[in-house]
């Protein structure tokens, strides 16, 4: 979905690069073109699985490459005095978006953290603990940049700007449209993206970084045994601004959510199919269980006791690795701090009684059991349902 993929068809996929009108100019001014598609990144080799589904798939293809490429006339190319304007104002809407601060916060709040790793060379230092929050959306690849939206709920990279970029002119945009074959064939692509999106889930994931949620979690009484660990998070999160950001940029993305819906209600797209919306509470029960791990994270990070500050990491920048979801740097420090394979009294033979303690190393084995683990087992967990999330934006690769 996106980069230059489509979501509805075979046919759409292959055509939506280069359009048939654009393919008939060629052939109008007898110009041979030879057209390229690859199959990686999002779908990966999905569509070569079995003997079957190849033959299908290479069979899409040469239909829609070998047909008779007819010269059309499509007033989403005739129509510039729309079509252009439309396509200048959602480009502009999206560089906006990308110079503004609580967008950059939301793509960096989690980092990385959302995605399994793919094996290329980490981008940043261990020990460089402000990476996330002075995170440049340049440091990140497009490929990386589009997944991270896919995992806030909330394609940006799509959506946004369409509606704001016909609010002057909702029904010519929308009367364009219907007669344009190039302009429903985006807008398929515009509503498959938006039978996935979810605004509440992105808001969502902000608010676990407000500093009243975790001090109100106790008011009714019923986990007083988290009370302690809910008061730390609430002071930890005082001046934390992803809350914050990520609410702004939730406000902004409705504003322009409730124009696109405007734009859609002239289009003859018919409604939200029944199982789209059953998609929809598929994701937000993934969405809703991801975000009950990370406060399950949060809660026991923040029970991780004191330790002396060693290799310029103290325990306060364990938290923040691990609110910014870097779980697998932050339980490797961990470990090096609480060690329990180090060598003990037993391990020597010693004729004389001696008094030294020995239960630190049986403590540290309870700390790794009850937290460590705890929290690697969860965060496993998140990854295994940001892949689901991805499989359903048909991001297989």
């Amino acid at each position: 979905m996106g980069r230059g993929a489509h979501p509805s068809s075979m046919r759409d996929r292959l055509t939506y690069p280069m359009s048939i009108w654009a393919r008939g100019q060629f052939k109008k001014h007898h110009l041979r073109t030879e057209l390229e598609v690859s199959f990686q990144g999002g779908d990966g080799y999905l569509y070569f699985r079995s003997y079957d589904l190849a033959l299908s798939t290479l069979t899409r293809i040469a239909e829609v490459e070998c047909e008779d490429t007819p010269i059309i006339d499509d007033p989403f190319y005739t129509r510039t005095d729309l079509s252009l304007d439309f396509y200048r104002g959602v480009r502009q809407v999206q560089r906006d978006y990308l110079n503004d601060k609580s967008y950059s916060r939301a793509i960096s709040a989690f980092g990385l953290g959302l995605l399994k790793e793919t094996g290329s060379r980490k981008s940043r230092r261990q020990s460089d603990l402000s990476a996330d929050r002075d995170m440049s959306l340049r440091q990140i690849r497009a490929i990386p940049h589009n997944a991270i939206l896919q995992q806030l709920g909330f394609p940006v990279n799509i959506l946004t700007g369409v509606g704001t970029a016909s609010k002057d002119d909702v029904e010519g945009i929308g009367e364009l449209i219907n007669n344009s074959a190039r302009g429903q064939q985006i807008f398929r692509l515009f509503m498959a993206s938006n039978s996935l999106a979810s605004i509440k889930s992105l808001a969502a994931y902000g608010e676990i970084f407000t500093s009243a949620f975790w001090s109100s979690r106790t008011y009714r009484g019923t986990e007083s045994q988290l009370e302690n660990a809910c008061l730390a998070l609430a002071e930890k999160l005082e001046n934390d601004d992803r809350s914050s950001q990520m609410r702004r940029l939730a406000s902004r993305l409705r504003v322009d959510g409730l124009r696109f819906h405007r734009l859609l209600a002239q289009l003859d797209l018919g409604p939200l199919k029944e199982q789209d919306q059953d998609v929809r509470r598929q994701l937000g029960v993934l969405h809703a269980l991801r975000i009950c791990l990370m406060q399950h994270i949060f809660i026991k990070a923040v029970q991780i006791p004191a330790f002396s500050r060693r290799n310029d990491i103290s325990r306060d920048d364990i938290l923040d690795m691990i609110l910014s979801l870097r779980i697998t740097e932050a339980l490797e420090l961990l470990r090096r701090a609480f060690v329990i394979s180090a060598p003990s009294i037993n391990d020597f033979e010693i004729d004389e009684p001696t008094d030294y303690p020995s239960e630190t190393t049986q403590a540290y084995k309870s700390l790794h059991t009850d937290y460590f683990d705890e929290i690697e087992k969860s965060y496993d967990l998140i990854l295994r349902i940001g892949v689901a999330i991805a499989n359903y934006f048909g991001a297989h690769g």
